[in-house]
């Protein structure tokens, strides 16, 4: 990405480098390696579009084995706020392979947890044998859906942001840091 071209892009600063993601991504890989150390096999569940950048980073460094499954879901609708609706389009196939199994429910971002509590209840339902969640940014205030991280990334403050797979109306994921979107 050419300077000229990141200059266009609305933001106001860089949160996040694209230095302390990687570094972040290492801390997160190798608490999951040691949660899983022993499993026989477990999926990932990665929340799509957002969560695709993390997950692909994290899930390359896992040393156990893994199936990669995903579940759309978006509660944002194109907006800097969540509608206060969460829309999973799900398929029993999907279904049928979570039944039974170690699931690691991967996403971008928790803000007010509508989404990740909709994903959470629907895989509940599918009767896996554990969830664990790992979430590579929390929002600091308050959620909605009160819904507990077993693996996180890192805290921010209550703004908007994009790049590494956040977006705003599906632009600005394939920015290699987080920047706070000025708009």
């Amino acid at each position: 990405m050419t300077k000229e071209s990141v200059q266009k892009i609305p933001y106001e600063k860089i949160l996040i480098s694209e230095r302390q993601i990687q570094q972040v991504v290492r801390r997160i890989t190798e608490q999951v390696n040691a949660y899983y150390a022993q499993a026989d096999e477990a999926i990932a569940l990665v929340l799509l579009e957002g969560a695709r950048y993390f997950a692909r980073d994290l899930l390359a460094g896992v040393q156990f084995p893994i199936q990669t499954e995903y579940l759309e879901a978006d509660s944002y609708k194109g907006s800097t706020r969540s509608c206060g609706t969460v829309e999973i389009r799900d398929s029993q196939k999907l279904r049928q392979k979570i039944e039974g199994k170690q699931v690691l429910v991967i996403d971008d971002i928790y803000d007010t947890g509508l989404t990740l509590s909709a994903v959470m209840e629907w895989v509940r339902a599918c009767r896996p044998a554990e969830i664990k969640t790992c979430v590579f940014l929390e929002k600091r205030v308050p959620h909605q859906k009160q819904i507990s991280i077993d693996f996180l990334g890192m805290r921010i403050e209550d703004v908007f942001v994009i790049g590494y797979g956040l977006d705003y109306q599906n632009r600005y994921r394939q920015l290699p840091f987080i920047a706070v979107l000025s708009i």
